[in-house]
């Protein structure tokens, strides 16, 4: 059994190294991730608040497997694009802002619906936003801050070292990250099918 644990100790010690490495890149997407989504959060209160019957048309019928659906999809091709951007972004490093600010605005939009979730539907769409939506879509903004970290610090390790490390790496990454977000967005859904769930255009 040891053995079996002892196989992810170097995958976590490279996700560790990797933060610890590029930390001051770590902190600031961390900060401005989390500033933003308040501000998306404060929007939407005070946009719910002088208009509260029609809010930029976010609101969708009530929730049916069809609508579900196609949110997931939607969902998942979204994050795709994202992580595309994101790679581009990492191949140089004065293309870090750009990376920043792509996913700042993925948590600003996160803040943004979440409260439109709860303005629109009130106690049950609280209740879908704390305990289903929030986790999920923080789970996925924190997989894509890992992703582009990790992105980062493999350029680095190509810049110092060169060799044929890099794109292994960088592929690796791409498709566990990927798998990771899909099964993440693949819950989501399931919950919401499950419980019915109104929901509104997230991401």
């Amino acid at each position: 059994m040891k053995n079996k644990f002892r196989q992810f100790s170097p995958i976590k010690s490279f996700l560790i190294e990797s933060i610890k490495i590029n930390k001051i890149k770590s902190i600031l997407l961390i900060i401005f991730c989390f500033l933003l989504f308040l501000t998306g959060i404060i929007v939407a209160c005070r946009t719910g608040a002088y208009n509260p019957d029609n809010i930029f048309g976010y609101a969708l019928k009530e929730g049916s497997f069809k609508i579900i659906t196609s949110s997931f999809f939607t969902r998942l091709l979204s994050t795709i694009l994202i992580m595309a951007l994101l790679f581009v972004f990492s191949l140089n490093k004065y293309l870090f802002p750009l990376g920043l600010l792509l996913l700042c605005y993925r948590s600003y939009l996160l803040g943004l619906n979440i409260c439109f979730m709860i303005i629109i539907y009130g106690f049950s769409g609280a209740i879908l936003s704390i305990f289903i939506i929030t986790p999920c879509h923080l789970i996925i903004i924190s997989a894509l801050i890992l992703f582009y970290i990790i992105l980062i610090r493999t350029r680095n390790d190509f810049c110092c070292f060169g060799g044929c490390r890099f794109p292994r790496q960088r592929l690796f990454v791409s498709i566990f990250s990927f798998a990771l977000i899909f099964c993440i967005c693949l819950v989501e859904s399931l919950l919401l099918t499950i419980f019915s769930a109104n929901v509104i255009l997230i991401i």
